[in-house]
């Protein structure tokens, strides 16, 4: 049985173009594309989970350093919290 072809866009991307130069080699090399190799990263980016990429984070070194300066002005706040906060300033929500 015959699976129907997903059509493509197109997609605009600003990356160093280093990056690019580097990327395109290795394509080359891999007998792939620049597209098919962001495709991919894509798609298997797209499986993992909210919650696997939080249960990651919460592993991490910077997780568990957060709130450890004690006495200081956030001192009041979770590290949800602030995380929430950081997150909000970062990208101006």
């Amino acid at each position: 049985m015959k699976s129907a072809k997903e059509p493509k866009v197109k997609l605009t991307l600003t990356v160093k173009k280093s990056a690019i130069e580097n990327a395109k080699k290795y394509a080359q090399l891999d007998g792939s594309s620049l597209s098919n190799i962001v495709e991919d990263y894509l798609v298997e980016y797209s499986k993992t989970s909210k919650a696997e990429n939080q249960s990651d984070f919460k592993s991490s070194l910077a997780y568990q350093l957060m709130g450890c300066a004690k006495g200081g002005p956030l001192d009041n706040m979770t590290d949800d919290e602030i995380q929430d906060m950081r997150i909000k300033d970062r990208y101006s929500l």
